[in-house]
């Protein structure tokens, strides 16, 4: 039974929607549980205007944020932060298969500075498969501790389109970077 952890806050575009809440425990042997609430958002617009040109309804960007409640409660530690990533890593390739991405690669790691806490993050490299072309992605997950908790960010944005002119590349990275750095 999934016990009530507050849904992450963060702020997006006027132009994203919440497309799912959802409230689960990815982990519990008994002693220990993993409970989780976690909110996605889509770039409606931009998955519109592309729409109109590539004749295809793809999900172009899109960012996640997760809050996960260990029980009993635990303090943090490295060992801990590192399991927490490791497995919010392994979940994060499985959601960006789920959403049609393709040749999904682990590129490096990084350090992301999140309120007053860093987070790890990495980034990975991917594909969207659109009318016999590969279109490439970028996209990021990161973990950081958060009050006894941990909080989770991600989301992808493509790095070339079919119709450049319909999203400026710099921008989407910085408008996914202020949302993942917004989590609270």
């Amino acid at each position: 039974m999934t016990r009530d952890v507050p849904p992450p806050e963060l702020d997006v575009p006027d132009d994203w929607r919440l497309v799912s809440e959802e409230r689960q425990t990815p982990f519990d042997v008994g002693v220990v549980s993993v409970d989780a609430t976690t909110r996605i958002y889509e770039d409606d617009a931009l998955r519109d205007r592309l729409a109109d040109v590539t004749g295809t309804e793809t999900t172009w960007r899109f960012v996640f944020a997760s809050r996960l409640r260990i029980r009993p409660a635990t303090s943090v530690s490295q060992s801990l932060t590192r399991l927490v990533t490791d497995r919010a890593n392994a979940r994060f390739r499985d959601v960006l298969r789920e959403r049609g991405f393709e040749a999904i690669e682990r590129t490096d790691d990084h350090r992301l500075d999140v309120g007053e806490e860093t987070a790890d993050a990495t980034r990975y490299r991917a594909s969207v498969r659109i009318d016999g072309l590969d279109v490439p992605v970028e996209a990021y997950v990161a973990v950081w501790p958060d009050d006894g908790a941990y909080l989770l960010g991600g989301g992808a944005y493509p790095l070339s389109l079919p119709d450049p002119e319909t999203f400026d590349l710099e921008r989407g990275r910085e408008e996914l970077f202020s949302m993942l750095r917004s989590i609270r």
